[in-house]
């Protein structure tokens, strides 16, 4: 007899139930893969996870001849009449990736759980029978619990993350899926992954929400502002070359055309660099990183290019990180070890600074505890209209001062991030 699944408004005859199906499996391990993909029983109950989610109304089926599904059709009742069903689905409805990140979380939980109890190597050589898991049907509802406290946990995280880069459209692009999931599973594991993302998200109570961006009145640019008087005939109003040829003439002669200004925003990049070395580690690279997100969500606030570099007595990676999904991965897994050279990590970024951005106004950020001799770059920072902002944590660095257009010793906490937010807001 074939199984039927334990939802009314989408069944698993649905060519989207499939579908869901597969996905789920596509971000399996191999070796849950296998399982998954041989037992219908856990494919319901993970798909079925899906659309309980996903769904603004879904129904569950009265009974389910399965005695396994039944089980999972029982718990799901309750479950659905729960304040916390509720309050994660106002996460969930309707958004495709947190529903399957749920569903994958469950899978993994389960499965995992499976494997365990019925003795399944990891390497999954041996494949648990079918008659062996029907005989876990009386335990279904208590492993489910544990599947569903996992998955809310992992999907909450999910949505953390995933706002960090940039909300539902950053979910789009190539890669970044995967990031926020494996990313959110760490968090249940990792602390300091726990604190940098809430205190980032802390500090960005203080990134205001509309902030002021710089533009510079002109010939070019994206906005119109209004309109200017021209010499030059190719940048007149249609309007313009269609006058009479002796108001033409006059106009040629005296004031000239009229012609369309335009704003161009006069804002450049923001490029922080934090310092990985290993005196950095714990309670330091915690807040710095967190600050170091908080700008990132202050640069989209105010339509400036984000690089972000990490440094000990070299900079890391090769390229400076601007990527969404990638900044938020490397200001939460990037390891602290290292000395320190703070003039090397200064100078690479007025490098890259001066091959796009040396036209607008930019501000470097540093954060370090590294107390060596820092060389005199003010003339290049000034080539590149760049504004110094260094942040010294538990420490004192003269040379680093004397170059700085702000030098401010860090105060570890919500209160000292939004300083620093500010500094950088009206840089």
């Amino acid at each position: 007899m074939k199984l039927a699944n334990n939802l009314i408004n989408v069944t698993n005859k649905d060519f989207i139930y499939s579908l869901i199906s597969q996905r789920i499996s596509s971000f399996l391990p191999p070796d849950m893969q296998k399982i998954y993909d041989k037992f219908e029983h856990i494919k319901i109950i993970s798909t079925d996870s899906y659309f309980i989610h996903y769904s603004l109304y879904p129904f569950l089926k009265s009974r389910n001849e399965d005695s396994v599904l039944e089980e999972a059709r029982k718990f799901c009742r309750e479950y659905m009449d729960s304040e916390r069903y509720q309050t994660l689905k106002t996460l969930t409805t309707l958004d495709d990736e947190l529903s399957l990140i749920y569903s994958i979380s469950l899978t993994k939980y389960v499965i995992g759980k499976l494997m365990g109890l019925l003795e399944v190597p990891n390497s999954a050589k041996g494949i648990p029978s079918a008659s062996s898991l029907s005989s876990i049907g009386g335990i279904i509802g208590e492993l489910l619990e544990g599947a569903v406290e996992e998955a809310e946990n992992v999907t909450k995280n999910a949505e953390e993350i995933r706002e960090l880069m940039g909300g539902k459209r950053a979910g789009k692009e190539a890669g970044t899926f995967k990031k926020v999931l494996n990313l959110a599973k760490q968090m249940m594991f990792v602390e300091e992954l726990k604190h940098i993302v809430r205190m980032s998200r802390k500090m960005m109570d203080f990134t205001p929400n509309a902030t002021k961006i710089a533009k510079l009145r002109g010939k070019f640019g994206d906005e119109l502002s209004g309109y200017m008087l021209t010499r030059f005939i190719e940048r007149a109003l249609p309007r313009e070359l269609a006058l009479p040829d002796e108001i033409f003439t006059l106009k040629f002669a005296s004031e000239g055309f009229l012609s369309k200004e335009k704003l161009r925003v006069n804002e450049g990049a923001y490029y922080v660099l934090i310092d990985k070395s290993g005196s950095m580690v714990g309670e330091k690279t915690i807040w710095a990183r967190s600050v170091a997100m908080a700008i990132y969500r202050l640069s989209r606030a105010k339509r400036r290019k984000y690089f972000l570099r990490f440094f000990d007595t070299k900079v890391y990676p090769n390229k400076p990180i601007s990527e969404p999904k990638d900044i938020v991965d490397a200001i939460l897994k990037v390891q602290s070890n290292g000395g320190t050279d703070i003039t090397n990590a200064i100078s690479t970024a007025i490098k890259d600074l001066e091959e796009k951005f040396s036209e607008y106004t930019n501000t470097i950020v540093i954060i370090t505890d590294g107390e060596d001799v820092v060389d005199d770059l003010s003339k290049d920072l000034k080539k590149v209209r760049a504004n110094l902002i260094s942040v010294m944590i538990q420490g004192n660095n003269e040379t680093l001062k004397k170059i700085s257009n702000c030098y401010v010793k860090a105060e570890l906490s919500e209160k000292g991030g939004e300083k620093i937010l500010k500094l950088a807001e009206s840089s």
